[in-house]
């Protein structure tokens, strides 16, 4: 009887609330949703999102140099910064296409003689749909920049030209089984742990000079006692004939430098792709000086030789490699 007359009441009350008889409660608070995007709304808070370079034990292949993944450093006044190699996943693009090699005779040593004056090299293969078509993986963007800029329309040897762009693609991925070239070397190599990269620290970087192609190129760390004539040899053999030769006055007596000039721009280049990082057997030394080579700033011997000074701070790394990565 009670529970009966107890819903009679609220029954009441609600049909005299709604006829203005009887007021609200006076201490009933309203619930109100917060609106979904809004003032007062807001996303929780996240941490600061942590980034996972690649690290040397993640690459697949040669071993990366210990500071082949360092941070770019403050560029030098006048010289060229290091080139980071660029993780894999990143949106910035390093790979860059490379069209008009001779097909019968180019191979991934070769391009990397000639592009490794402009980056650090990471990886190199050729396309076996694309006769005469490579494509580079460089340290980073600005490498292929550099590439593009200096190489494009490029001509090398007697009829050839180069075409070099940006690649889509971000990165190479390892070939596990590439096939062979026509001089039966393997058309995909990996160059991350190559001492024959020059960018791979401050002190390295800053003995470079990014240059245009020229018929004159300069040559360092090569034995002391070597002479005009066995250099002049030494371009023969590889079928790249040059012109004249001058040694630079030895500044010290572990390895030598000079000048070698060619019969035109096409030549140098050629040069450049069979003859840099080739290996020279010294007098008395255990390992062979692996002799390097790089475009002169000078366009004539004469201009160049007035030039030693500025050309001879490239000397400063002429000390004796050993033996590692042997070319061509």
């Amino acid at each position: 009887m009670q529970s009966y007359l107890c819903l009679l009441s609220l029954v009441g009350d609600a049909k005299m609330r709604k006829v203005g008889l009887i007021s609200p409660p006076t201490n009933f608070v309203q619930f109100k949703e917060p609106p979904l995007l809004g003032p007062g709304a807001a996303f929780p808070p996240f941490a600061t999102p942590e980034f996972h370079p690649t690290t040397p034990e993640n690459w697949k292949g040669a071993t990366i140099h210990p500071t082949g993944l360092m941070k770019e450093p403050a560029v030098v006044p006048g010289r060229n910064a290091p080139v980071a190699f660029t993780a894999q996943g990143q949106t910035q693009g390093a790979v860059m296409m490379v069209y008009g090699l001779d097909h019968d005779t180019s191979n991934t040593d070769k391009l990397f003689n000639l592009v490794c004056l402009y980056g650090n090299v990471a990886r190199i293969k050729f396309l076996k749909t694309k006769e005469g078509t490579a494509m580079v993986q460089m340290g980073d963007s600005v490498a292929v920049e550099r590439c593009v800029q200096h190489l494009n329309n490029i001509p090398i040897g007697t009829n050839g030209k180069i075409q070099i762009a940006f690649s889509k693609q971000n990165f190479l991925s390892e070939v596990i089984n590439p096939f062979l070239l026509p001089d039966h070397t393997p058309s995909f190599k990996e160059y991350t742990g190559s001492k024959n990269n020059r960018f791979l620290s401050p002190a390295q970087a800053s003995k470079n000079r990014i240059q245009p192609p020229s018929k004159i190129l300069h040559f360092f760390n090569t034995p002391p006692g070597l002479t005009e004539d066995q250099l002049i040899g030494i371009f023969n053999i590889k079928e790249v004939p040059a012109t004249s030769v001058r040694l630079f006055p030895l500044k010290t007596e572990r390895s030598s430098s000079g000048l070698i000039e060619f019969p035109n721009i096409a030549q140098a280049v050629l040069a450049i792709m069979k003859c840099n990082h080739l290996p020279i057997e010294g007098k008395g030394t255990k390992f062979p000086f692996i002799m390097k080579l790089c475009f002169s700033s000078s366009k004539c011997m004469n201009g160049a030789w007035n030039n030693a000074t500025n050309e001879g701070m490239i000397e400063k790394e002429n000390d004796a490699d050993i033996k590692g990565d042997v070319y061509n």
